[in-house]
């Protein structure tokens, strides 16, 4: 496994849900959560490359297989052989965990949860508060409970929400990403992030 910008295969370790990628947004490695190992997502997007993409949601997850991996890939991301090894020189550097994958993570029923085992397997290797958590989402559920809840969690732990806005109109919004989402509940989910006072990053 050679690591480099251009290739972000969610397979590239072996894993079900824990892949590593050379970010150029990070420039460093970035370890990627995928919350939608079934390829489901709530939108279509127009630019969307996840291979067999089908309108729906996350799985059920496997969250002690997902901190099992979690864990075997945050210990070799910090040992410098395994870095010089697979990850091109200049970029050597453990930037944040990112959830993101195949899909909208926030429609994982488990996302309070998924933070818990990021809290737990973080403060374990000594890179609680060191190490970034980001969030990669279209926001188009920011105003559930769960996502909420979930948000909240997150802004504790001192993460930052990536809060896509692919367009400024219903209709140029219906086009690129086949969403039903109005520009009310679009401003209204952003006013909800920000409450809870999370860093945010519109993308």
């Amino acid at each position: 496994m050679k690591l480099n910008e251009s290739n972000h295969d969610r397979d590239a370790a072996g894993m079900t849900y824990v892949y590593p990628v050379v970010s150029r947004r990070a420039r460093g490695v970035s370890i990627g959560i995928n919350l939608n190992p079934n390829n489901a997502c709530n939108w279509r997007c127009a630019y969307c490359q996840v291979p067999g993409l089908t309108r729906g949601a996350a799985p059920q997850l496997d969250l002690a297989k997902l901190e099992s991996e979690l864990r075997q890939m945050l210990t070799r991301a910090q040992d410098p052989a395994w870095m010089e090894r697979h990850v091109p020189e200049g970029s050597r550097r453990l930037n944040d965990v990112a959830l993101s994958g195949n899909g909208e993570p926030t429609t994982s029923e488990q996302l309070d949860d998924v933070l818990g085992v990021l809290e737990r397997a973080l403060g374990e290797c000594g890179l609680l508060g060191r190490l970034r958590i980001v969030l990669i989402t279209n926001g188009s559920l920011v105003h559930q409970p769960r996502v909420r809840a979930a948000l909240e969690r997150l802004a504790r732990l001192g993460g930052e929400v990536w809060f896509k806005l692919d367009a400024a109109t219903d209709a140029t919004r219906q086009r690129l990403n086949d969403a039903h989402l109005d520009s009310r509940r679009v401003l209204s989910n952003l006013i909800e992030c920000a409450s809870a006072s999370i860093s945010l990053s519109s993308k």
